[in-house]
């Protein structure tokens, strides 16, 4: 079992901590704290003017916005995107894409005299990129450790791996905290599939030498050299991957046309590899990927929205397909960010922020709806979250969504606490109080 997770040991035990079925979660880290109340707007009359006086010249025209469907909040809020996502605008309508709101790492429920008066515990480096891009991962913010949740789910359904086998969790963003167990680490491709030992397709005298001479190496080994002998039997073990993926996904097609986006063409790459799950041997898996540049502290306009282009077009492109693979009911995507950011303008950008909106798109999601507190986009004391600047206390933490989308995956509610031993002071985890994202 997983050291240092008993409520994990615990649930396997009893023979309940994960239900194998064929299922996939997808991750889409977004890299420097995508600004997402400039992506999630409200758009109803007080609650928009109270946007536009608080974000200035970075506010969006309400003309502007796309409208999403839906029932209003509880406090009579709808909402609007932002113009440049109309495939997401169609997937929330379609009610296949839900928003959670004001989501982010949290130790325990805080209060903003709290935060004043040094009475709560904090997250580890508030603020800071590297910090909170890891407790995104972990959903630890009390610690800050280098393995992450869906490392622990490889733990406990692959505890030992041949040669040959695949990790059911599969990297496009190369090593990462969130894949990365106690005795597992993620397997990594690119949007074109694994990368092996012999990529050179140009031939030539010298290259035919080098290839023979390694060759000969990897047959014969080393073994008056224990280190070399180890280096090259990692070699083979990834080399073997590699024969065993490439087979595994060759023939694979996905229907429809994919833009030539690095995010666009790895999620390509991940939808032929979910059809590939079974040539795999695989049930569940997990897909990291990393899209960068979200760190607006000027242009931010012109540079979110070209990017907020990018993955709307992406999320809708895989969503179709999906479809017509006949797998969008066993696949689940998701964004994170570093953080939300500012309300207020640095000028033409924002700053680091705390909570933030974020994306849970799929076939099983209860979607068109918002879930979570929307907060008051008010500053100082109108807003009980803000902290400074418009800097938000989350409402939601990270160990909620999670949970939500971990008990999708076929995790028991028995070994939540081991997964996530902050969640029971965010809900009652003897009630099963859940954010509601799947029925």
């Amino acid at each position: 079992m997983s050291v240092g997770l008993p409520g994990l040991a615990n649930a396997a035990a009893k023979g309940t901590l994960i239900t194998p079925q064929r299922k996939a979660l997808v991750f889409i880290m977004l890299d420097g704290g995508n600004d997402s109340y400039n992506m999630l707007v409200p758009n109803t009359g007080v609650f928009y003017k109270q946007y536009a006086k608080t974000r200035g010249n970075l506010a969006h025209k309400r003309r502007n916005l796309l409208a999403l469907d839906g029932p209003e909040d509880d406090d009579g809020r709808s909402f609007g995107l932002h113009s440049a996502m109309p495939e997401v605008q169609q997937l929330y309508n379609d009610k296949k894409l839900a928003f959670v709101a004001n989501v982010g790492p949290l130790v325990e429920r805080i209060q903003k005299a709290q935060f004043y008066d040094g009475s709560a515990q904090l997250p580890l480096g508030l603020l800071s990129h590297a910090d909170q891009f890891k407790h995104w991962q972990t959903s630890r913010p009390d610690l800050r450790q280098n393995d992450g949740w869906f490392g622990h789910f490889a733990d406990e359904l692959q505890p030992s791996l041949s040669a040959h086998d695949i990790p059911m969790n599969i990297s496009l963003a190369g090593h990462n905290i969130q894949q990365n167990g106690h005795q597992n680490l993620p397997y990594s491709i690119t949007a074109d599939g694994s990368v092996g030992l012999y990529v050179k397709e140009e031939r030539s005298d010298l290259n035919d030498v080098l290839l023979n001479s390694f060759t000969k190496l990897m047959n014969e080994g080393h073994r008056d050299d224990p280190f070399m002998e180890t280096y090259l039997d990692l070699t083979r073990q990834a080399q073997a991957k590699h024969e065993v993926f490439q087979e595994a996904t060759r023939g694979i097609s996905v229907p429809g046309r994919f833009s030539t986006t690095d995010l666009s063409q790895q999620l390509r790459m991940v939808a032929r590899t979910i059809k590939a799950s079974e040539a795999l041997g695989l049930q569940q898996q997990t897909f990291f990927i990393r899209y960068i540049g979200w760190d607006h502290h000027d242009e931010l306009l012109n540079n979110q929205g070209q990017m907020l282009g990018i993955l709307s077009r992406a999320l809708g492109e895989f969503q179709t397909a999906l479809g017509d693979m006949g797998l969008d009911e066993k696949v689940v995507t998701f964004t994170g960010s570093d953080f939300g950011r500012t309300l207020t303008s640095n000028g033409n950008g924002t700053d680091h922020g705390w909570g933030g909106n974020t994306i849970v798109m799929g076939a099983p999601v209860k979607g068109g709806r918002v879930y979570g507190d929307y907060p008051s986009l008010g500053l100082g004391n109108d807003n009980l979250q803000d902290i400074g600047d418009g800097v938000l206390i989350p409402t939601t933490s990270t160990d909620q969504l999670y949970a939500d989308l971990s008990l999708w995956f076929g995790v028991q509610s028995d070994a939540l606490d081991g997964l996530f031993p902050n969640l029971k002071r965010f809900t009652d985890l003897s009630s099963g109080a859940r954010l509601g994202l799947f029925s």
